[in-house]
């Protein structure tokens, strides 16, 4: 039971998945054949009536009777229940049919329909997703490194699209996907906005005790200032990303629906009187579904944390007080710390569905000899990476700014120092995974422990336009690295 639940859910998630990409009829117009009593006005007119249990000629407005169910300009179903004359005019009133009135009217003959590129949707494709050119099919999956699982035994094999016969030769569609999840900070500049907001009312009460008793300087003031308090700043942001790419190797579609029909007959023999004589045709209902598709992503969740120190050593003010212009250079000391932890899984994920089902059809819509077919291959594998990172540096800079009030319109500033960073990340060997013909395979049991650290001298130019950071010039001069690794 908990197995055809799992083959069922995943027939459904695949066909909705498949749905929403392609976006279009999977069936041609061509091969979709309307009964006699559902007529397509539509300006293309791409469905024709069945006459005498064959494909007719299109319909035309003259066509319509009461009953008659038809497709309007702008694909709409309406049924027509009165006609009638009025002024010289036709005036032909009509409802919204229900469903199966519009379902037992369509006929579909026996179709088969391979999906490619070209029945994408576009629109229909998220932010952050885009189609991969053709040829890019099997190349740089991630499970090329999860085809060769250390501890599997010789006997045993997992396949993947890249590597499974069945899927050698088709067309392979590809999608790269790169979205943010979720995403969020917080620093100084932050908390500093609610403090101003705080005391804005206590500034405005002061501006208006200095334009009350008049005193105001007119001339520029210049003012040199040594030392000072220094500015502690600091910042956090934490992201989960998900990044990868989604191969569909060329889904199929075949199908075929013959609606069951009804008929009388009056029948007059020589020995008797008129009689009726009932026809009924059996009708059926059939669909098939082939798909495979394997999915490689990387979801990372990250924490950022920044601090750092500004130590003033001397500065030189330029204040206008009638425009509130303002241009300070400044010669400070910088000390700045940051690192990154995330964790990451990768995965591979692999799955190819053959389903279908047929049933006959009596009159009036009555399923009977219902059947039905599945075969499903699945095959999950992922292993997780924890990594972090972390950088000490301090030095002295050059900084300047331009501004109104309290408004920096422009800056720049350039320094250097001494630096020491560390990064490294712990992973396993293996991988772990579940094959649905072998069952689970894989461990955890072997990791490995990679550390990188380095030291020396570095260089920074950046510059600054209202929000808008420009780093112009960067680079280290490291004078002692190490590095090591441990498996355990």
């Amino acid at each position: 039971m908990n197995k055809r639940f799992v083959l069922i859910a995943s027939f459904i998630f695949i066909a909705g998945a498949l749905s929403s990409l392609y976006a279009v009829s999977y069936i041609p117009s061509s091969s979709v054949i309307l009964s006699e009593n559902v007529i397509d006005l539509r300006a293309n007119r791409q469905l024709k009536s069945l006459v005498n249990n064959r494909p007719g000629r299109y319909s035309t407005p003259e066509d319509l009777k009461i009953g008659s169910i038809f497709f309007t300009v702008d694909n709409k179903a309406r049924k027509v229940v009165d006609i009638y004359e009025r002024n010289g005019k036709t005036i032909i009133e009509t409802i919204k049919p229900r469903p199966e009135e519009v379902f037992l009217g369509v006929h579909v003959p026996d179709f088969s329909v391979k999906l490619d590129r070209s029945d994408i949707d576009m629109s229909s494709l998220g932010k952050g997703v885009t189609l991969l050119p053709p040829g890019a099919g099997k190349k740089d999956m991630l499970s090329s490194d999860f085809l060769k699982p250390s501890n599997l035994s010789k006997s045993k094999s997992v396949s993947w699209l890249e590597t499974d016969p069945d899927t050698a030769g088709m067309d392979i569609i590809a999608l790269n996907i790169d979205i943010p999840l979720w995403k969020s900070s917080l620093s100084t500049d932050d908390l500093e906005l609610i403090k101003k907001i705080k005391a804005s009312g206590e500034e405005k009460k002061d501006e208006k005790k200095k334009q009350s008793s008049g005193d105001s300087e007119s001339e520029e003031s210049t003012k040199t200032k040594t030392g000072g308090k220094p500015e502690v700043s600091f910042g956090a942001s934490g992201e989960i990303h998900l990044l990868g790419t989604l191969r569909v190797a060329a889904p199929k579609v075949t199908g075929g629906l013959d609606m069951p029909s009804f008929t009388v007959t009056w029948v007059h023999d020589w020995w008797i009187i008129y009689h009726p004589e009932f026809h009924f045709n059996k009708g059926y209902l059939k669909v098939d579904f082939t798909a495979a598709q394997q999915f490689d992503f990387r979801l990372t969740g990250s924490l950022s944390l920044e601090a750092g120190i500004k130590i003033p050593i001397f500065a030189i003010e330029v204040i206008d007080p009638d425009t509130t212009l303002f241009m300070i250079i400044g010669f400070y000391a910088k000390i700045s710390l940051s690192g990154t932890i995330s964790i990451a899984v990768e995965t591979s994920e692999y799955t190819k569905l053959s389903a279908g089902a047929t049933c006959d059809l009596i009159w009036p819509f009555i399923p009977v000899k219902f059947s039905a077919h599945q075969t499903n291959y699945g095959n999950f594998a992922f292993r997780p990476t924890v990594a972090a990172e972390a950088r000490l540096q301090a030095g002295l800079y050059l900084g300047g700014s331009f501004g109104l009030a309290d408004i920096d319109f422009a800056g720049a500033e350039a320094g250097g120092g001494a630096y020491i960073q560390a990064d490294g990340y712990m992973e396993p060997l293996g991988i772990m995974g579940y094959d649905t013909k072998i069952g689970s395979y894989g461990n955890f049991n072997n990791w490995i422990l990679d550390l990188t650290a380095e030291a020396g001298a570095y260089v920074e130019i950046d510059a600054s336009i209202l929000t808008i950071g420009i780093p112009i010039y960067s680079h280290d001069w490291p004078f002692w690295q190490w590095h090591k690794s441990w498996e355990f």
